[in-house]
């Protein structure tokens, strides 16, 4: 008796796989463009940059999410920070720089405070 191969157990295969691979499809030529934010926050006393840990992505991240609607970019990012790590902004931020994340989709803007 041979052992299953867990990653082939978790591919789809069949008119299964070929349903998920066109909503994946249509997902991305469909949905509309998405914008977030995140935030570098560097302690000068220890030199230190503050960085989570999503369980859902692998490696350390700096903190950041998307903009709902309604919200400006400020907000959005002051929400994340302190969803994310208690940290309240104590000035307005900078946008230092924005970028267009062509690995998630062509419609991903974020915004690095």
């Amino acid at each position: 008796m041979t052992t299953p191969d867990p990653e082939q157990a978790l591919r789809q295969t069949g008119w299964p796989g070929f349903r998920a691979r066109l909503f994946h499809l249509y997902f991305v030529l469909r949905r509309p463009m998405t914008l977030g934010v995140r935030g570098l926050i560097h302690d000068r006393a220890s030199n230190s940059v503050f960085l989570i840990r999503h369980t859902y992505v692998p490696g350390w991240q700096l903190p950041g999410g998307g903009v709902e609607p309604g919200e400006t970019m400020i907000e959005a990012l002051a929400r994340e920070l302190f969803e994310e790590g208690n940290i309240a902004l104590t000035g307005p931020p900078v946008l230092k720089s924005l970028h267009f994340n062509r690995r998630a989709s062509r419609r991903d803007h974020v915004g690095l405070y």
